[in-house]
């Protein structure tokens, strides 16, 4: 090809130009037309290539994205290694590497991890599953894993989620502000179209099977090991509603929209934490008055040997109960069934968060109602509680 460009070559071609101008001019045009269309036609040809391949990631909007119905392998090394990296420093809290992990982290965040990390001994099990989002590099991450207590023999299965993203150094990275803390307190301004994503990404069978996996796990290993009960229900809550009011967080005012008020987010902190105004720890088997009689400590005394109340009713020395005078209180914890497909909610209101679907015939620890919900045991909920519509509920047993 670089022979044919020499100069005896191009004296030809300008002597043939000069000889037949008219003709030559001519030609020109058409040559001109032609190249214009082939630039024309490759450059819609490279669009389209283009909207192919990056379509998916960059053109389709929020409201046609549809995850994929598998899990994927994409980045799983990379996001395993940031899931393990991320865990170690919480449990060690270590705010500094927390920070360079998952970014934004508030001043109340890391006050909060302050006071829970102090309980972890190791979170074992780690084990991620993955989707891609709908910007290139960005994953919804749930990571089913198991939190080994101080103390306690028994392990929490539980399930967390995290949106991963790719920074400008191509590296991954936790966008905190789509943490679950912040999705409860809302300190960072949420965006509504990841928040519609993660709303599709909750709502996917896929994600309801993974959780009512661990949701049986969970229940398990409470209804086995009395001291790790103890531990999540009222030594780690009652920590957690103590940071709670301590703390500014108690006073940040929320978007109606998104979140629930202060006072509801305060009675949520009370629901959840089962405080110590309402219940007394069983010195030997680590259970609850609360769970045992269903009354509060301010209402009743626990009898020595059947749990009966004082001002109710008297045990006579031959351990015979008698009925009480009034129709005594649904226990404090009892079994509900779903009976259909029902949204679970961090509050209780169809304003609160959704946590995820629960599908029919799923078996849940309840702890009472508030309004037209009912209180259940949820490990993705905060301070594992959640609220789901109590008409969406068949208590076990009626």
């Amino acid at each position: 090809m670089k022979d044919f460009f020499n100069r005896e070559t191009l004296d030809n071609i300008k002597q043939f130009c000069t000889e037949n101008k008219k003709y030559v001019g001519v030609a020109g045009v058409l040559v001109g037309l032609i190249l214009i269309l082939i630039v024309v036609v490759a450059g819609g040809n490279n669009g389209r290539q283009s909207n192919t391949e990056t379509g998916s990631q960059t053109e389709i909007s929020v409201k046609d994205f549809e995850f994929e119905k598998d899990y994927t392998n994409d980045a799983k090394d990379d996001i395993s290694t940031l899931l393990a990296d991320y865990y170690k420093a919480y449990v060690g809290d270590d705010l500094d590497t927390l920070g360079k992990l998952a970014t934004p982290m508030s001043d109340n965040e890391k006050s909060y991890i302050g006071v829970v990390s102090q309980y972890y001994e190791s979170v074992n099990d780690i084990t991620p599953y993955t989707k891609n989002g709908l910007k290139k590099g960005s994953y919804f991450v749930s990571v089913k894993n198991s939190i080994k207590f101080t103390g306690v023999d028994t392990q929490a299965p539980t399930l967390d989620f995290f949106y991963i993203e790719t920074g400008k150094d191509g590296k991954l990275f936790i966008n905190n502000v789509y943490s679950n803390f912040n999705r409860t307190y809302c300190e960072n301004e949420l965006d509504d179209d990841i928040m519609e994503l993660i709303s599709k990404y909750t709502a996917s069978s896929e994600f309801a099977d993974l959780h009512e996996e661990v949701q049986k796990e969970y229940e398990q290993a409470l209804s086995t090991d009395a001291n790790l009960k103890t531990m999540l229900e009222t030594t780690l809550t009652g920590a957690i509603k103590q940071w709670y009011t301590s703390s500014g967080i108690a006073n940040l005012k929320k978007d109606d929209a998104d979140t629930q008020n202060t006072e509801a987010d305060t009675q949520q902190a009370d629901d959840a934490a089962q405080n110590s105004d309402q219940q007394a720890t069983d010195a030997n088997a680590g259970q609850t008055t609360d769970a045992n009689a269903g009354q509060t400590a301010d209402q009743q005394t626990t009898d020595a040997n059947a749990g009966q109340t004082t001002d109710q009713q008297a045990t006579d020395a031959n351990a015979e109960n008698q009925q009480p005078a009034e129709q005594p209180q649904a226990p404090a914890e009892y079994q509900v069934v779903t009976k259909d497909v029902v949204k679970v909610r961090d509050g209780a209101s169809t304003d609160a968060k959704e946590l995820g679907l629960l599908k029919e015939q799923v078996t849940l620890t309840a702890y009472g109602t508030e309004g037209d919900w009912t209180i259940v045991s949820y490990s993705a909920g905060t301070n594992g509680r959640a609220y789901i519509k109590t008409e969406n509920l068949q208590t076990v047993g009626q």
